[in-house]
């Protein structure tokens, strides 16, 4: 596979299968259950490397289904980094990314009668980039020397390890502020701790941590994150790719490409109707459920795997399937 460029960052062929009709690179593919499959073009593998020699986030744009999330998890696999993952939803602040703090476990602890209050550490909870950037910091909640008797040692929830890919999903479902205050953190790999009784500066260095940022398209990021970050923009699935990725995790099949056009067909519906579209992760089931049970896309039976596995909504009504 020629990419025009040596991939001395992060280089999946290491680990899967090319073609060299395709141009592509499939890693995952009959692996043990929980490694991700994902079929790399040279465009993707050039982003994650220019990512990994600046030191700057990848931020991955694609509307759902188009395999953002997955993509993450295979590049810490391929990478062989512990992997952290944070959904964002509408609450969720900068420093919620960063640790948490308490707040209401320390108000019911202080209103106990004679009781001394262990330190502000105690409360912190590390989280994603905390962990990433300083795990020996992150393990002990940035406790000083003299308070780690009184604070219990955090524990890191991917495991030993230096190395890491952090994920921060659907950015642009969070406040119009986070972005932009994420900016610092990302940019230096830098934050200050200043719920602790002393502030700690927490320092990572950026070539240890690949941090990615996914978008489902809602909102327009600021232009000021956006420069800070290498720019990844994943293309609607189509039926080849989909089939693609079916054959290379279950072996050739005219049945895949069966369920792909039902797929297909089910994403411009959900499309025109502002629903959300079924994924590459939800095809896959639905072709390891099917191929199980023998149920073949134009039995009648076919809408009830579609209901159950692809079509989500309070009531699901498939078009042209009844």
């Amino acid at each position: 596979m020629d990419l025009g460029f040596k991939p001395r960052y992060f280089d999946p062929a290491r680990k899967g299968a090319v073609d060299p009709e395709r141009g592509t690179v499939t890693v995952g593919a009959n692996l043990a259950a929980g490694v991700p499959a994902y079929v790399y073009s040279s465009p993707i593998i050039l982003a994650v490397n220019l990512a990994r020699a600046s030191g700057r986030p990848l931020f991955v744009a694609g509307r759902p289904g188009t395999g953002k999330t997955t993509l993450s998890r295979n590049i810490a696999h391929v990478l062989g980094w512990k992997y952290y993952q944070r959904v964002v939803t509408s609450r969720t602040r900068a420093k919620d990314l960063m640790w948490t703090f308490d707040t209401l476990r320390r108000l019911s602890d202080a209103q106990e009668q004679n009781r001394q209050l262990p330190p502000r550490a105690a409360y912190v909870q590390p989280q994603a980039l905390w962990w990433a950037f300083d795990p020996a910091s992150a393990a002990t909640r940035g406790a000083s020397a003299s308070e780690r008797s009184q604070v219990t040692r955090a524990v890191d929830p991917a495991g030993p390890g230096r190395k890491s890919v952090v994920l921060i999903d659907e950015i642009d479902k969070a406040d119009p502020d986070v972005p932009n205050d994420l900016l610092e953190a990302l940019d230096v790999a830098r934050f200050t701790v200043d719920e602790l009784d002393t502030p700690l500066e927490v320092r990572g260095r950026r070539e240890n941590v690949l941090v990615m940022i996914t978008s489902n398209g809602e909102r327009e990021m600021p232009s000021a994150f956006i420069r800070r970050c290498v720019v990844l923009t994943l293309a609607d699935p189509t039926v080849d790719w989909l089939d693609t990725i079916a054959t290379d995790r279950f072996g050739p099949d005219p049945f895949h490409r069966e369920i792909a056009e039902r797929v297909m067909t089910l994403r411009a519906v959900a499309r025109e109707q502002n629903l959300r579209e079924p994924s590459t992760a939800e095809y896959l089931d639905a072709v390891a459920a099917s191929r199980a049970l023998g149920i073949r896309p134009r039995a009648k039976t076919w809408s009830l795997v579609a209901e159950s596995l692809l079509w989500k909504r309070e009531d699901p009504k498939l078009p042209g399937t009844r």
